[in-house]
């Protein structure tokens, strides 16, 4: 009785107050109405055909579209106001682009870099964490958010040249649960790829701790 309720309350409420794009506003049909995002403007975002992937040192790291156009805003709407029903269709995305190019068997667990406490404070949510917890509803594969720590509050890395980007990041990291990474093929996920500095060390900080290999994905890269 309860549950009739509730979707019939939910289905006046849409009645009322139909579910919008994010992006265009235009009504969200009965099968996209809690991905936040409209088939056309899902199908604007310019996804990186025939990828290969960054390499970031030793680090290779893979991006699923461009950051810009669709992609960008959407990402800017995720991240800084909090329209988490945009993890839903971003994250579909990765998954995608793992079945397509990486393969889902090819790793046994998901970290997302994580934030240091005081930007998570001021934010509320990781970005990175809210799209491996989607992501790993796809894959199976269990998210471990308590075993890579950032420990370093670190400044924007856009601007600082490539001395001051390394030493900038020297240290921001620690492992927290050794035991969850030795032996362990990594991958790590991240929002935005741009001088990939950031992402480098969080890999970096694993294979210390014994990681077998990591790899990353990220949703989009700097063009």
């Amino acid at each position: 009785m309860i549950s009739y309720v509730s979707d019939l309350f939910k289905g006046l409420l849409d009645l009322v107050y139909p579910p919008l794009c994010e992006i265009c506003e235009a009504k969200l049909e009965s099968k996209t109405k809690n991905s936040g995002l409209c088939g056309n403007c899902l199908n604007e975002i310019k996804l990186i055909n025939n990828p290969t992937p960054l390499k970031c040192n030793d680090l290779n790291v893979w991006a699923v579209c461009l950051y810009e156009g669709t992609a960008k805003k959407c990402i800017h709407l995720f991240k800084y106001n909090s329209r988490l029903n945009l993890a839903a269709p971003l994250s579909k995305l990765m998954f995608d682009f793992i079945n397509k190019n990486m393969g889902c068997k090819n790793f046994d667990a998901i970290i997302p870099v994580p934030l240091h406490r005081s930007r998570l404070r001021e934010r509320g949510f990781n970005q990175a964490e809210v799209l491996a917890r989607k992501l790993s509803g796809y894959t199976r594969h269990s998210v471990c958010t308590n075993a890579l720590k950032r420990v370093k509050p670190t400044l924007s890395q856009t601007g600082l040249c490539k001395t001051k980007r390394f030493t900038n990041l020297q240290g921001a990291f620690k492992i927290t649960k050794g035991g969850f990474v030795s032996g362990k093929k990594i991958l790590l996920i991240d929002d935005v790829f741009t001088t990939g500095s950031t992402i480098n060390e969080a890999a970096k900080t694993l294979l210390k701790a014994g990681a077998e290999s990591v790899e990353a994905l990220v949703l989009a890269r700097g063009i």
